[in-house]
């Protein structure tokens, strides 16, 4: 019990501390010539819109969205096609580490697809990070453990599925929940 108690106390110093950087912009901010600071670089990387939710996407760009919305905040795709006889589109964006962001649908996105190595940042809200075994993500999500090789996990009912080349993800979609 004293454990515990012990663990509730620091997540709230720990929001305590968040929120206060948070709002302490003049903490978060620092000027060219001074260091970083842990607590800056923490701030930076909560403030960077890399984690995958599922059954929605990112914070800023999500399902639903038009695709105008989302080059508005993403800017233009590096590689756009339309398909005329489905009349589907499907933009490529590139991020910095290599990491592959592919947005589909037809007037509005309905998958998101995040193809990365394991050097990647992005991971989807649940923590499965690239280069993670079928077992190290299907822990953090409800169901049966994988047994054998396992070339793609799928859960519908919360819209996010992975796929794995090598034994490690290699990729992770998110599409409404209840679609395949």
């Amino acid at each position: 019990m004293q454990l515990r108690t012990a663990n509730k106390n620091k997540i709230r110093w720990l929001a305590c501390a968040l929120n206060f950087l948070l709002c302490g912009t003049s903490i978060a901010q620092t000027a060219p010539d001074q260091p970083v600071t842990p607590a800056d670089l923490v701030l930076r990387y909560l403030q960077q819109d890399m984690f995958l939710r599922p059954g929605s996407g990112f914070q800023q760009v999500h399902i639903g969205q038009t695709f105008d919305q989302a080059a508005k905040v993403w800017g233009n795709p590096k590689k756009a096609q339309h398909r005329r006889l489905r009349a589907t589109n499907k933009w490529v964006y590139e991020a910095a580490d290599g990491t592959v962001l592919i947005l589909n649908g037809k007037q509005t996105i309905k998958s998101i697809t995040v193809v990365g190595a394991s050097s990647s940042l992005y991971q989807s809200a649940e923590g499965a990070r690239f280069g993670m075994t079928p077992g190290e993500v299907a822990r953090l999500y409800p169901g049966r453990a994988p047994r054998g090789t396992v070339k793609r996990l799928s859960y519908p009912r919360l819209g996010i599925s992975f796929s794995f080349a090598n034994g490690t993800l290699a990729a992770m979609q998110v599409f409404p929940p209840g679609s395949p």
